[in-house]
């Protein structure tokens, strides 16, 4: 899968450029940006666990003396902050900012990431492209100073992104069809939408490499270990009553029927006074779930049908977060470093006038992908499943354009993917 066996000089030193440049971009980020009670909402439950499993070997968001075990959440973000916050203590230092700078790292370290896994994608200095999107993307750079799970989540994506085209390179080693099963089961810990994609990949390895069926099951044996694991602990700890991840799953089906949704969410949010009715909010169960679709089926499917085939998508890809304070901000801010540096500024501006372009580009990419089928190239393949199912998933549920945020580096691979099959085209035309 790997297109060149040695990078030039000079690109690394490109690279490293990037990395620290965006490293430090993040760090004066979280210096120069005041946010609005950062601890609450999903941040304040993420540290009530973290807090739980800290002080009562519990995973749980109850508030009390004794915790009840739950199930609400997916446990890899919880512990990570929970190892945070222990190493802080250790070392007496503010467990809030040690977390912020765990999370620069790991930005920095998807900065990396991008390159490697463009230079298995892409020839050249066609890599620098995207890598230098994800340092000045001003998405990647707020949600980093969030206490949320989508850094995290972007990192270990990326890193299994990455893994598995190694493994790829080199079939016969056991330890790296490991490695990238146990990366994609850490992402799986992190945000359970990736759960179905490992079996997917494996069957497009399979597909465009012929790879031997044992090393799939190598590859695939970390996620099943955990997520057996996983459902036998909530099997055994969790009561019946408490709060589950079938109970939020509803909740995001249920939203995401609505065109109106978000419309509604930030009205209810921004004047309380109003007594704004959400829709979806009432929906308590899963056969009123499926009554509430068909009843919208039957009033406009056409409507409906567009909605899904379209306007989610589109929603899902757009700039503005909706659900949280709008822009690239999920929680309020007074002021970010966009309002007090131009340098800042100006890459914003630059980043938001591409963005429609890089997402057009992506879906010309899926085109040309297409067309050249019969390239034994697994990359592009596994890229673009990666988007396309992580997409569909959400698209089913809710399709918060939060969401998509943690697969910017994909999007910005397979956009340049897009134009440089584009370049080849014109290129050809041309003789």
């Amino acid at each position: 899968m790997q297109r060149s066996n040695a990078i030039p000089i000079v690109r690394w030193v490109i690279v490293a450029l990037l990395v620290i440049g965006g490293l430090f971009f993040r760090l004066a980020y979280n210096a120069n940006t005041e946010i609005d009670r950062p601890i609450r909402g999903d941040a304040a439950h993420y540290l009530i666990y973290a807090h739980n499993l800290l002080d009562h070997a519990t995973f749980s968001k109850a508030q009390d003396p004794d915790p009840a075990a739950d199930a609400y959440w997916a446990p890899g973000y919880p512990s990570y902050l929970a190892a945070i916050i222990y190493l802080s203590e250790v070392w007496e230092l503010s467990d809030y900012r040690m977390i912020l700078l765990s999370q620069a790292l790991l930005g920095a370290g998807m900065i990396l990431l991008t390159f490697l896994l463009g230079s298995a994608l892409l020839p050249g200095s066609w890599p620098i492209l995207p890598t230098a999107l994800v340092t000045l993307s001003p998405h990647l750079i707020s949600t980093a100073s969030y206490v949320l799970t989508e850094t995290l989540f972007g990192f270990l994506l990326l890193l299994s992104l990455y893994t598995i085209t190694l493994a790829a390179q080199k079939p016969s080693s056991h330890g790296r069809w490991l490695l990238a099963g146990s990366c994609f089961s850490a992402a799986y810990l992190v945000n359970p939408i990736a759960l179905l994609l490992p079996p997917l990949i494996a069957l497009i390895v399979l597909w465009r490499r012929g790879t031997s069926t044992n090393l799939l099951v190598i590859f695939l044996l970390p996620l099943i270990v955990t997520t057996s694991g996983w459902q036998v602990r909530n099997a055994y700890s969790v009561a019946e009553g408490q709060p589950t991840s079938s109970g939020r799953l509803l909740n995001n089906l249920a939203s995401g029927i609505y065109p109106d949704y978000h419309d509604r969410w930030r009205e209810s949010v921004l004047y309380p006074e109003r007594s704004v009715i959400v829709p979806g909010d009432d929906i308590e169960s899963y056969p009123a779930f499926f009554k509430a679709l068909a009843a919208q089926f039957q009033s406009s499917p056409v409507a409906l049908l567009t909605w899904y085939g379209a306007g989610k998508p589109i929603l899902l890809w757009s700039w503005d977060i909706r659900v949280g304070w709008g822009d690239i901000y999920i929680y309020r801010v007074f002021h970010s470093l966009y309002d007090t540096s131009s340098l800042a500024r100006v890459s914003y501006s630059i980043m938001k006038s591409m963005h429609f372009w890089m997402f057009a580009a992506t879906l010309l990419g899926m085109c040309f992908l297409y067309i050249n089928r019969r390239d034994k190239n697994a990359t592009p393949w596994v890229l673009y499943v990666t988007l396309l199912y992580v997409s569909g998933v959400y698209v089913c549920t809710q399709a918060a354009p939060r969401y998509s945020i943690p697969l910017r580096p994909e999007m910005y691979l397979a956009a340049t993917y897009g134009l440089h099959q584009l370049s080849l085209l014109i290129s050809r035309l041309r003789q």
